[in-house]
């Protein structure tokens, strides 16, 4: 590693305690520029040594090369004020693309995304059970197709492939009621290393409400927000962490798994205490909307057509049980804000938030900072845009962990 490029630096030895060379300390700063444009969308070369605290000759430095390497474009300069016009900069869209894998219980789905978050080509494929040997064809195949129909893309410009999964997926037999041993092959199965000998990048695996926030952090509504909760609600339910702009996957990538935490729920005088997919989750919809309809929730996310008034009993449960977790979290990680995105149509993430927040405003008081609750912006599309941003993270972030951690 040179630190002339913005490209990965070579792993830290275990016999070293993770302090930063010179080299890696100027692919940060070059990192730090690149994710601050992203930030704020656009910035000058002033603007980034205020932020940065960097002298005004480094950054001329580091964005002249970033330009150079085409990752940032000129915008047209800013006139009107005392001075010289101000030049801003912005991410050029074309620098690097990245695909993404999601894999869920009824289906998978693959994207290919720039580098600012447009969709260029989209995939889906469906099956009864997720089985690995199937989901790989795919990924496979689907990648092919899409490269070859985009073939304006540069290979050389592919960051990678990220995979959203939940992990675990053997323990889905019981679940989804599949035959005894229909699930075995994941226990004898690594989705991640067989997909990697196959691809000319690298590729990564994430969980899957992991990569949705890491989506909303680069290209949706976490996007400039220093500390959120993200919160996806699909076939199950689970969280991604992020703090300083920073995504926390955890030590053993299972920050976030929350469908297991105990919440309580009220019946007239009477609490009892469940588990939290049992009530925010769209399996527990499901089980509790009449046969006819079940098949809906899955596959029409977009649009539920007429809604069964279990939705709405499901909505104020699932709430609930939300509710409680983030006056938790709020608690333990003081965090402002929490986002809500799940595979469901926008009306019922609309009304999951309303009634989330409603049930936190009465709760959630006198911090020096408004507590919010936000929309997510992706949707169904979170964890494949968000395993295609794993890539992009990984390679051009000012992450400090991916840089400087074994």
């Amino acid at each position: 590693m040179t630190g002339k490029s913005f490209f990965s630096v070579e792993k830290v030895p275990e016999a070293r305690s993770g302090g930063a060379t010179q080299a890696e300390t100027c692919v940060y700063n070059e990192r730090l520029v690149v994710s601050l444009v992203r930030r704020y969308g656009q910035l000058s070369k002033v603007d980034l040594t205020r932020l940065t605290g960097l002298a005004p000759q480094t950054i001329t430095t580091i964005v002249n090369r970033a330009e150079t390497a085409e990752l940032l474009c000129r915008r047209e300069p800013l006139r009107g004020r005392i001075g010289q016009p101000s030049v801003p900069y912005a991410l050029n869209p074309s620098a690097a693309y990245a695909f993404g894998l999601k894999i869920d219980h009824r289906s998978a789905d693959l994207a290919l995304i720039d580098f600012v978050g447009n969709v260029i080509a989209f995939e889906q494929t469906t099956y009864d059970y997720p089985m690995p040997d199937d989901i790989m064809a795919f990924a496979k195949a689907a990648t092919a197709r899409s490269l070859r129909r985009h073939r304006s893309v540069p290979r050389e410009r592919i960051a990678g492939l990220g995979i959203a999964s939940p992990f675990y997926l053997s323990h889905w037999e019981d679940d989804l009621g599949a035959p005894a041993g229909r699930f075995d092959a994941w226990r004898h199965i690594d989705i991640r290393a067989s997909l990697d000998d196959g691809f000319a990048w690298p590729v990564y695996l994430f969980n899957d409400a992991t990569v949705a926030a890491s989506g909303e952090l680069m290209f949706g509504s976490g996007l400039g927000r220093p500390d959120f909760l993200y919160l996806f609600v699909g076939h199950h339910v689970g969280a991604g962490l992020v703090l300083e702009h920073h995504l926390v996957p955890g030590r053993n990538r299972l920050a976030g798994a929350i469908g297991e935490l105990p919440v309580y729920m009220t019946e007239g005088s009477n609490a009892r205490s469940i588990m939290l997919k049992d009530c925010a989750s769209l399996k527990a919809l499901a089980d509790a909307l009449p046969e006819r309809e079940r098949d809906r929730i899955w596959s029409s996310q977009a649009d539920w057509g007429v809604l069964d008034p279990s939705v709405a009993t499901w909505t104020d449960a699932a709430a609930e049980g939300l509710s409680q977790l983030v006056r938790s979290a709020v608690a333990l990680l003081d965090i402002d804000s929490v986002i809500i995105d799940g595979a469901v149509p926008v009306v019922v993430r609309r009304e999951l938030a309303k009634a989330t927040r409603r049930k936190l405003a009465r709760v959630i008081v006198g911090r020096p900072q408004p507590f919010e609750v936000i929309e997510g912006t992706l949707g169904s599309a979170a964890p494949v845009i968000g395993g295609a941003s794993i890539p992009l993270l990984i390679k051009y972030s000012n992450d400090r962990d991916l840089l400087f951690k074994d």
